[in-house]
């Protein structure tokens, strides 16, 4: 009976085990950039564009074939929203992927040591008099563009699927650069739930990184109606 049950939910371990790793590597390596452009050297904010797209583009790269390469609760949630991945597969991605979020911070924090809390395991901050509301309103936005990319590059099939996570990751890199001193561009609630809750931070800046990009992945139905629905 339970046999039956997962595979019509056509549930995938492997898939959530990718997911994991993925994200895992993608924070782990985004926040090192930071944490170590504040503890040693001076990464600066193109650096740390270009190691966070990157990175992202590898993870994706490694995982797209196993699981489609999410990596990021707002990217599983826009697809949710268009029925391309059912509820019970959405909701064990997400968990998949804050746990290698939380992974990702803890390990940070076991090679920086106490140091890297102050600069909350390299997690993403506000800018100084950067407010709540565009903080989030800006999450929202970017977040909204990077969905538009992944539907327009990897989920359709007039796109240049091969080259999906390329175009992902470079995006991630300008928008870093954009508005990476100003909301520290995370555009993914796995970017900063680990890193964040492990420094202590759940308090309302939390809630910029969760609400932000998870509004922006609307624009997700918006791509299906206009292009793919058109299509059909």
């Amino acid at each position: 009976m339970s046999k039956n049950f997962f595979a019509k939910l056509n549930l995938n371990w492997r898939a959530y085990l990718a997911e994991f790793f993925g994200t895992f590597v993608f924070v782990f390596v985004a926040s090192c950039a930071v944490v170590s452009d504040k503890l040693y050297t001076n990464v600066g904010l193109v650096g740390i564009a270009l190691a966070t797209g990157l990175a992202l583009s590898a993870g994706i790269f490694a995982t797209v074939h196993i699981s489609g390469g999410h990596l990021n609760p707002a990217v599983t949630l826009a697809l949710w929203f268009v029925q391309k991945i059912n509820t019970a597969n959405a909701a064990l991605y997400i968990i998949s992927q804050v746990f290698g979020s939380f992974a990702a911070a803890f390990l940070v924090f076991l090679i920086f040591g106490a140091k890297s809390m102050e600069f909350f395991l390299g997690g993403p901050t506000l800018g100084v008099d950067v407010s709540v509301q565009t903080a989030m309103v800006l999450e929202a936005i970017f977040t909204a563009i990077l969905t538009f990319v992944v539907f327009a590059t990897a989920v359709d099939r007039r796109g240049s699927g091969s080259f999906a996570p390329l175009t992902i990751g470079f995006f991630v890199v300008v928008a870093s650069i954009a508005i990476g001193n100003v909301t520290g561009a995370a555009l993914n609630p796995a970017r900063a739930i680990g890193p964040l809750v492990l420094s202590k931070v759940v308090d309302f800046r939390l809630l910029v990184y969760i609400i932000g990009p998870l509004a922006g992945s609307v624009f997700g139905i918006v791509y299906d109606l206009v292009f793919l629905k058109s299509k059909k």
